[in-house]
This record gives structure tokens, C-alpha cells and sequence, in this order.
């Protein structure tokens, strides 16, 4: 057991779903949370990695530093580039460090640097469909549409709801004069900004992979923020102080 959970502590996620999968003693809980904390990254969702990390941090204090890592996500939020690198190198935060880097350089106009670490942060996390969509606009922008097609469908492949993919992918297919396929992906694109943020399929469709870990922990996990479970210990105890003799 303790084997796996350095297989997690270092990172290796997808190796150590694998073998629990297969029937291999580990950790279980705690990489659910830590797959939860990936999937919010991967998202750009910083306001719920950090909720996850006040409901469920205990879970996952053996692996990273809890505190560093709400300090990272701030970092990245406020796209404080002194700060960032500091996380370049954590085997948790690496891949969003990267992709957060790369949005700061490009948006100081480092093209060359800003692929460098949208290509990084692939290396780190190759499922991290934000970083390849970002390469994939800089493909757009250099005028290579369809390398930039190949490269939105490979998003799609990893999250098949990534509303920014499909709306450039559509901005792409209109270069190519392509007005049908352009219009349905806009529209999808649209649609699904509409909706609240969603963690992706752990599996894409038609994807060869093992069955997913469930999503969430077992009950006790779920009250994670100790409000619910003080909530439930006031409702027995006033059931227990007023039932009838």
C-alpha cells in the first residue's frame, strides 16, 4: 500500500487509478480528491479547487502541502509570474504552473516563451486540454488552419464539453469557408458556456481506457465541510431531547 502511495505522491495518477482499479490496495480517497483538484485546474475553475481544498484537504495533506497549494491557485489567479515559478516543478501543480506561465507570456507578448510553456505544461499533464487549446490558437493565429482543426478535435477527444474548443474550433472552420461546420460548433460553444462548469468525462467516448473511480468519496468524505456534520449531530440531538416518553 504505502508503494502506491508514493505512486500518488509523486504524481503518477493515471498509474495509480489504474492498479486501485485492478484490485491493488492504495489510497483510493485521496486520489479521488487529487483527480478532483486536476480536473478543476484543468479547467481554469480556481474558485472551486480552492473549496475543494478547504472541504477535502485532510484527505490529501500526506501528498502536498495544503496551504502551498492554496497559495499556488492564488498565484496563478492573479497570473503572478514571480510567484508561479515557484510551482514549476510540483508534482501536482507543475502542468497548471506551466499553463499559467504561458498565458503570462504570451500576454506580454512572448510568443516563442508562451508555446514553451503551453508545451510544458502538456509534458507534465498530456491530458491538460486548456494548454492544447492554447497551442492550438497560437497554430490559428500563425495562419496553419489545419493543423489548428487537428489540434481543437484533440481537445474534444479530452473533454467533449470544452465549450473555448468548440467556438474556436467553429472560428477556424469559417476560415476554411466550411459555414456548416463552422455554425455548429459556435452554437455548441455557446450552449455550453450557458452552463454551469462541469468536471469533464473521466474517459472520452470511444476512448480505450479502464472504467472510472467514482467521483466522489465514501459518506463520511462527503461532509468534508464539517458544517453539514455539525448540522446532523444538532438534528439527533434535538430529536433525542424531544421524542415522547
Amino acid at each position: 500500500m504505502e508503494e502506491l502511495n508514493q505512486v500518488i505522491r509523486s504524481g503518477r495518477y493515471e498509474e495509480a487509478r489504474s492498479r486501485i482499479l485492478t484490485g491493488e490496495e492504495g489510497d483510493a480517497d485521496g486520489l479521488a480528491v487529487l483527480l478532483e483538484l486536476r480536473d478543476w485546474l484543468r479547467l481554469k475553475e480556481y474558485g472551486k479547487a480552492q473549496k475543494l481544498l478547504e472541504q477535502d484537504g485532510d484527505l490529501i495533506a500526506g501528498y502536498l502541502d495544503v496551504p502551498r497549494a492554496k497559495a499556488a491557485i492564488e498565484a496563478f489567479d492573479t497570473e503572478d509570474e514571480g510567484r508561479i515559478v515557484s510551482y514549476l516543478e510540483d508534482p501536482h501543480l507543475s502542468a497548471e504552473a506551466w499553463a499559467a506561465l504561458g498565458l503570462v507570456r504570451i500576454r506580454n507578448g512572448h510568443r516563442q516563451e508562451a508555446q514553451e510553456a503551453f508545451e510544458m505544461a502538456l509534458k507534465r499533464d498530456p491530458g491538460h486540454y486548456r494548454a492544447k487549446t492554447n497551442l492550438a490558437n497560437m497554430t490559428l493565429e500563425a495562419g496553419q488552419t489545419d493543423e489548428a482543426i487537428r489540434m481543437y478535435e484533440e481537445v474534444l477527444k479530452l473533454n467533449p464539453e470544452y465549450a473555448l474548443a468548440h467556438h474556436n474550433l467553429g472560428a477556424a472552420y469559417r476560415k476554411k469557408g466550411q459555414i456548416d461546420k463552422s455554425v455548429y460548433h459556435i452554437k455548441r460553444g455557446q450552449r455550453l458556456q450557458m452552463q454551469p462548469a462541469t468536471r469533464p468525462p473521466r474517459v472520452a467516448p470511444g476512448a480505450s481506457a479502464p472504467p472510472p473511480m467514482p467521483e466522489r468519496r465514501p459518506l463520511l468524505g462527503r461532509f468534508g465541510s464539517r458544517w453539514w456534520w455539525w448540522l446532523l449531530v444538532i438534528v439527533v440531538v434535538y430529536w433525542l431531547l424531544n421524542r415522547q416518553p
